[in-house]
């Protein structure tokens, strides 16, 4: 009877081994083939990684490095050095002021090219006291040595004219008045007087109207048309 009954509960444990349902696997079921990108999105619960974080050699490259800022020219006060026309100053007329003498001048040049050579000098000079320099739109730089300044900035002089000038460069009818002067040189080449007037101030050898390295007492006629006139001497104006 017992056995009996044995036979029966195994029996029984047997067929609720058999119809029991299947327990839910934590991990992928074999064979499933639906990507797991797709099973997250019908997750509304399921966080996604985000797709859209630019990777370090995608980073958006800074506006000033794709479009850096226009250099300012200068329109003021021009600093000693080399200065590019058209990037760093302006073409135009320039003025200044240098001392006495050519261990006291100011050395500048109008240069076609960078490259250094003698053939890239348009035109230069040692400018003595007040001196003006033309730099046009064809240069490719201008180097000077001393400070100068735009022609707009130089100060008037109230319509007055000076009697007597010092040596220098001078604009006639904005500086000196046309007509003749006086001066006083020494007796020989070594001792003279050199003067130009000047049909510009580009400082090239096409702007030289007339030109004389005067000795002993000496005399120039500036013309109302004349452009400026330059002088290596002091000179009294005379008359009309």
């Amino acid at each position: 009877m017992k056995k009996f009954l044995f036979i029966i509960l195994v029996l029984s444990i047997v067929i609720l081994a058999c119809g029991a349902t299947p327990t839910e696997q934590s991990g992928p079921v074999s064979g499933n083939t639906e990507p797991v990108s797709q099973a997250l999105k019908n997750d509304p619960t399921a966080t996604q990684k985000p797709t859209n974080i630019p990777l370090p050699n995608n980073s958006p490259v800074p506006a000033d490095i794709i479009n850096p800022p226009t250099a300012t020219i200068k329109t003021g006060l021009i600093k000693p050095g080399t200065h590019l026309v058209g990037t760093d100053i302006q073409p135009g007329i320039y003025w200044g002021n240098a001392g006495q003498g050519l261990f006291n001048s100011c050395y500048w040049e109008r240069m076609s090219d960078l490259s250094g050579s003698f053939d890239a000098i348009i035109a230069n000079d040692n400018a003595e006291g007040q001196f003006y320099l033309e730099v046009k739109p064809t240069d490719k730089a201008l180097k000077v040595d001393c400070e100068i300044y735009p022609l707009s900035s130089k100060p008037s002089n109230g319509g007055t004219f000076p009697t007597i000038i010092e040596p220098g460069t001078y604009l006639v009818g904005v500086d000196i008045q046309p007509g003749t002067y006086k001066g006083q040189a020494g007796a020989d080449i070594m001792n003279s007087c050199y003067w130009e007037r000047l049909s510009n101030v580009a400082g090239d050898i096409d702007g030289i109207i007339a030109n004389e390295n005067a000795t002993g007492q000496f005399y120039v006629a500036i013309s109302a048309s004349d452009f400026a006139f330059n002088t290596g001497c002091p000179l009294e104006w005379i008359s009309e």
